[in-house]
């Protein structure tokens, strides 16, 4: 039995299993609490960055969930009120219907930086299969194109990118030059933040040489191939792929998958199944890493894709046992 069979399997499983006790909320587990001390002046890059600054961008990653239709927005926003302090919302979306995704666009004037936040797999059904039955490879411009992305991935970012490319938020990016630009997302939400990040850069809406741009995912699975991969890593220099061991869904699409061959960017950031260390493996792209310390094992639990950072703490939990008087 091939490993997307096995997946699958494993998703079956968890569905009939766990889907009246998941919600979007669930599918990223954070660091115990934000630091609402910490500094993020200086500008993320590939040379700089700790487990802390990791854990305090994986908070805007999670936002995208809150802002969901289904998800009790009020009870998310008392552990995310701090941003407002420091961050304002330029703009947001929010759309529960299949392949409109929502996003959230940040502004942080001390910082000087914008963070645009995707959620992934809302844990709905129709979701899921849809990403199991679209993700074969397609053209990223036409048909021809040697650059090819997953159709799923395509169709849920260029839903989005007139909308988060629109002109009140170029006008607003234009009125800040200089700021730094940060596309963060979860699962399904780094590849999209991925896709609509090579967009705007590709179009000409982010400038490399001025905004600076930066991707943060966690648990992203393959989204493209080796020519979006290679042309993807030449217009943007700065990727972080938070992965943690055992994680099964960075291992989907496989590799080859009938006429489809995808590849990961790099960046690759291990983080070991205990959540208390990581290794980073900036050079190399797909799996073939030169060192092992940077080649994951295997595991069908999806605990290892849901929880990033502190495993015992979820959002969803959080507004579960939340005082709703």
């Amino acid at each position: 039995m091939n490993i997307f069979l096995i997946f699958i399997l494993s998703l079956v499983t968890q569905i009939i299993c766990d889907y009246t006790i998941y919600d979007g909320s669930s599918l990223i587990s954070l660091s115990d609490s934000p630091n609402e001390d910490y500094d993020a002046e200086i500008p993320v890059s590939m040379e700089y960055f700790d487990q802390e600054m990791l854990s305090y961008y994986s908070w805007f990653a999670s936002y995208g969930y809150c802002a969901d239709v289904d998800i009790p927005y009020f009870c998310c926003k008392n552990y995310i009120d701090f941003f407002t302090k420091k961050w304002s919302i330029v703009s947001q979306s929010s759309n529960d219907n299949l392949l409109k995704t929502n996003y959230v666009l940040w502004r942080n004037d001390e910082y000087k930086k914008y963070i645009i936040s995707f959620p992934g797999t809302r844990n709905k059904i129709v979701e899921i299969l849809g990403e199991i039955f679209e993700i074969g490879l397609v053209g990223y411009n036409n048909e021809e194109d040697e650059i090819k992305v997953a159709k799923y991935f395509k169709d849920g970012a260029f839903y989005l990118k007139d909308i988060v490319y629109s002109k009140k938020n170029l006008n607003d990016i234009n009125e800040h030059p200089g700021y730094q630009i940060i596309a963060v997302g979860h699962s399904l939400g780094g590849s999209i933040a991925s896709i609509i990040l090579y967009e705007g850069v590709s179009k000409g809406f982010i400038d490399p040489g001025k905004n600076e741009p930066v991707l943060i995912t966690f648990g992203q699975p393959r989204t493209g191939n080796l020519e979006f991969v290679n042309d993807f890593n030449k217009k943007i220099k700065t990727v972080l792929r938070i992965v943690r061991d055992g994680d099964l869904v960075v291992d989907l699409p496989p590799k080859t998958l009938i006429d489809n061959k995808y590849s990961h960017l790099g960046g690759l950031i291990l983080v070991n199944k205990e959540a208390n260390s990581i290794t980073y493996c900036p050079k190399d792209i797909g799996e073939d890493y030169s060192d092992k310390k940077c080649k994951k094992s295997f595991s069908l639990s999806l605990k290892y894709h849901t929880n990033y950072f502190h495993p015992d703490t979820h959002l969803s939990k959080r507004c579960v046992f939340t005082d709703l008087d």
